[in-house]
């Protein structure tokens, strides 16, 4: 009887221990479970696989994928289409694959003077502005947003723009080039500006843009720009340029333009021109004053000009001082 009862309870405890098992340590379950790797889920009773790794897109497919949204792009454009943004964030990403110097070099001259062009070009010369700007200039179809683009880079690392301008080939892109990166240096550092001026091949273009200099200049800090001026060695260029500084000086202070105008140049046709330029300035903040000083021109074309200019104005924005002055002028004379 003994015996039986032992054997009843060693058959339990082989019953029970298989059932209990799997429960004797909490986190078996949970193991296995965690370390199971995950090939697939099921959906509905059906395993769906992972999607294949995207294969690697070629530089000669993202060239050829480029070209077809550029095309696009274009086309979109001369219909009179929108903008297309997102066409060109999605080239944008595209660039972001490829190799800008790759890129730019296979583009036609459509494609480069594009927002898209631009970029592939800015990216370039953040990489080698050097290298960049040379091919640019090499290109004969390069464009003023080309150069436009290229000038800005340079103005903003001018360290090397002076050798690098000298070293440039005599050519219209070179005349461009001075002008544009110029034009973006005056008001930052103007006697970068004059330097790289005169680098420019002398005539109305380089007249011109330091005439622009001499009327920023003047604005922001009269005393070097005057310093520059009184410097300039070509009596004719001198003069151009303080009659250019007098009619922007004027809207600071225009009684002081008009003296330093009437002291400092001697060319009739250079001093009534800008004098014309002060009084229609002047007579805006003071008639009278501007009035008065029309007076003491010579007599002539410009001083009837100057007065007329006056008297009109004056007449409109406040006839009675206006017809009063009128009055005693004609008294006078």
């Amino acid at each position: 009887m003994k015996c039986l009862g032992v054997g009843l309870l060693a058959a339990a405890a082989i019953f029970i221990w298989p059932w209990r098992q799997p429960w004797s340590d909490g986190n078996a379950i949970k193991k296995v479970i965690v370390s199971k790797p995950a090939t697939g889920s099921v959906s509905n009773g059906t395993l769906s696989l992972p999607s294949p790794a995207k294969p690697i897109q070629s530089a000669a497919e993202t060239r050829a994928l480029i070209h077809l949204k550029l095309h696009q792009w274009l086309e979109v454009q001369a219909s009179g289409g929108d903008d297309n943004d997102h066409s060109m964030e999605e080239l944008e990403a595209l660039l972001a694959n490829g190799d800008a110097v790759d890129i730019i070099q296979s583009l036609s001259t459509d494609e480069l003077n594009t927002p898209f062009g631009m970029d592939v070009l800015h990216q370039w010369m953040q990489a080698d502005l050097v290298t960049a700007t040379n091919w640019v200039a090499a290109n004969p179809d390069a464009m003023e947003d080309l150069t436009s683009v290229v000038a800005q880079g340079w103005a903003d690392h001018a360290v090397d723009l002076e050798v690098y301008a000298s070293q440039l080939p005599d050519s219209a892109w070179k005349q461009n080039f001075l002008l544009e990166t110029g034009t973006q240096l005056t008001a930052k550092d103007p006697q970068q500006a004059v330097m790289l001026a005169q680098q420019m091949t002398p005539g109305s273009a380089q007249t011109s843009f330091l005439q622009s200099v001499a009327c920023d200049w003047i604005s922001r800090d009269p005393t070097g720009a005057l310093a520059w001026i009184r410097n300039v060695t070509d009596p004719t260029l001198q003069e151009s340029l303080i009659a250019a500084a007098a009619k922007s000086y004027a809207l600071t202070d225009p009684a002081q333009a008009a003296a330093w105008l009437v002291a400092s140049v001697k060319s009739p046709n250079v001093v009534n021109e800008a004098a014309l330029n002060i009084v229609s300035t002047w007579v805006i903040t003071d008639p009278k004053a501007a009035a008065d000083w029309a007076t003491l021109f010579p007599n002539g074309d410009t001083k009837n000009s100057a007065l007329n200019l006056v008297s009109n104005h004056w007449l409109q924005t406040d006839p009675g001082s206006a017809s009063l002055w009128l009055q005693s002028f004609s008294q006078q004379n």
